[in-house]
């Protein structure tokens, strides 16, 4: 049930996103997304680690947001003396 998958791990997966990240606003968001509502069929294969496949997803959730990051960073000129 993807109801009680959610609130088993939730917060697990919250302070691991944390100690990536060290933002907590920014560890919840990211966790949300690791959450999207339901996961797609066919993406987690009976008898795999469920544990394993959520923190694989939290990190690839948190990988993406600090490319999209550097990404969007602007660099401004350096000072001229």
């Amino acid at each position: 049930d993807f109801g009680r998958i959610y609130e088993e791990y939730f917060r697990e997966l919250q302070r691991y996103l944390l100690s990536l990240c060290r933002d907590s606003r920014i560890a919840e968001e990211l966790t949300q997304e690791t959450f999207p509502g339901r996961p797609p069929a066919g993406q987690f294969r009976e008898g795999s680690d469920l544990r394993a496949w959520l923190y694989t997803i939290a990190r690839n959730v948190f990988l993406d947001q600090a490319r999209r990051k550097r990404n969007t960073e602007i660099q401004l000129p350096r000072e001229l003396p």
